[in-house]
């Protein structure tokens, strides 16, 4: 079955996968890389407190798409609480676009883009950005794997001894 955090199932030598054909070394780093990933015991998560009704939901959703990928961790518990709340937050702001438009009128009677979706493109983009960095799209899972197989075999380490 192999590890969950990435699929290797693309990663086959000589095989096109990715847009890359795939040597039998660098499916092999990958996989030791992705091995580091796996931890021995489960580490819980605590929800913190100050997250809203929509935030909870967020986040318990979040565990649960997330508990087979095991990338997760105790350090990771504030970043996870702010993607949560902007996610809460984000919807909250599709939810007034569509009851009041993406539009406004302005003071001098021109119509103009409404603030509320500004503010829900900043969500979005903090939704991609946390997202990003807590592994929760498979770019930044399989990024994790490559950095970590890119520093095991870095051809140029023996240039700083």
């Amino acid at each position: 079955m192999g590890n969950q955090v990435i699929d290797f199932s693309k990663m086959q030598v000589g095989r096109k996968g990715g847009g890359k054909h795939w040597t039998k070394k660098e499916v092999e780093a990958r996989q030791r890389a992705a091995a580091k990933l796996t931890r021995p015991k489960k580490k819980n998560l605590k929800m913190p407190a100050w997250l809203d009704d929509e935030a909870k939901s967020v986040w318990r959703k979040t565990i649960r798409d997330m508990k087979d990928f095991d990338v997760l961790d105790k350090v990771d518990e504030d970043v996870l609480a702010a993607y949560c709340d902007a996610v809460a937050r984000h919807k909250e702001l599709s939810e007034v676009i569509r009851e009041k438009g993406y539009t406004t009128t302005n003071a001098s009677g021109s119509e103009v883009e409404a603030p509320w979706v500004k503010t829900q493109l900043s969500y979005a983009r903090l939704i991609l950005q946390y997202s990003d960095k807590l592994g929760l799209n498979a770019n930044a899972r399989a990024r994790l794997a490559k950095r970590i197989a890119d520093e095991e075999q870095d051809p140029n380490a023996d240039l700083f001894d």
